[in-house]
């Protein structure tokens, strides 16, 4: 989980540089294009595979100090896990996957070498980057499949 942190942190920071813009989307709209970018991951990984959303995160702000950023709002985050059968070549998957989703897809190279199956990519269209990683859970094979939004307008807080 700490790798997934790291990773995390690392998107999060390109996010801050070059994922918020002047007219704002609302926190909920971001929030559903992120799920909508999951989907579509999950779309295009094979069968057989069990989804498993994690418990959602509260929402991060864009103006934290680690990410070079004044914007306001927040990100979501999504985390979701694919298990998929132990056969699978998690190499190979990943590797397919920029074809498989096509054009408003990106693949980004964060900088960060790893030991295991790791995939960056941005959903150019919706702004939304994707670390998809290669997951031993439970003894179980998996794809965890982290996924961060540009920045959204949370709602007005009703004051006292």
């Amino acid at each position: 989980m700490k790798k997934l942190a790291a990773i995390t942190l690392v998107a999060l920071v390109l996010l801050g540089v070059e994922g918020c813009s002047v007219d704002t989307p609302s926190y909920e709209a971001v929030q559903s294009e992120t799920t909508q970018t999951l989907e579509k991951l999950v779309n295009v990984v094979p069968d057989p595979k069990e989804v498993v959303r994690q418990p959602e995160q509260p929402p991060y702000p864009c103006d934290d100090p680690l990410l070079m950023s004044r914007d306001r709002g927040a990100f979501y985050t999504g985390h979701w896990i694919i298990y998929v059968a132990d056969d699978v070549d998690v190499h190979a998957l990943l590797a397919a996957l920029p074809t498989r989703l096509g054009d408003e897809w990106e693949e980004r190279d964060l900088g960060i070498d790893v030991s295991f199956a790791n995939l960056d990519l941005l959903e150019k269209d919706l702004n939304v980057s994707v670390s998809v990683q290669e997951a031993h859970i439970d003894g179980r094979l998996a794809l965890e499949m982290i996924a961060i939004s540009r920045c959204g307008t949370l709602p007005a807080t009703p004051g006292p």
